[in-house]
């Protein structure tokens, strides 16, 4: 069972935290308004312009990556000298 005060608490938090949100939304929502200007955006261009910035940083990301992978394909490929195992003792001291 709930008793009285725990529910006068549920009651009270059911109603001012509401309001206490509602104030503070239209506090921020009228400290970041904009003012109105003749200038209006075109929001197609801007749209192109951030798929043409992500692009170019995909293709700059997507370049260093398969630069790494031929690296690193090329470095430790079988007929490079240095991945060839040693055979014996006394090849190591040569």
């Amino acid at each position: 069972m709930v008793s009285k005060s725990s529910f006068n608490i549920w009651l009270i938090v059911l109603i001012v935290f509401p309001l206490v949100g509602l104030l503070i939304s239209l506090t921020i929502g009228h400290a970041f308004a904009q003012e109105p200007s003749t200038a209006y955006l075109n929001r197609r261009v801007e749209i192109w312009a951030l798929f043409y910035r992500g692009m170019v940083a995909a293709f700059v990301v997507g370049a260093l990556v398969q630069g790494a992978i031929v690296y690193v394909a090329w470095r430790f490929r079988e007929s490079n000298k240095k991945n060839k195992p040693h055979t014996s003792v006394e090849d190591v001291h040569h």
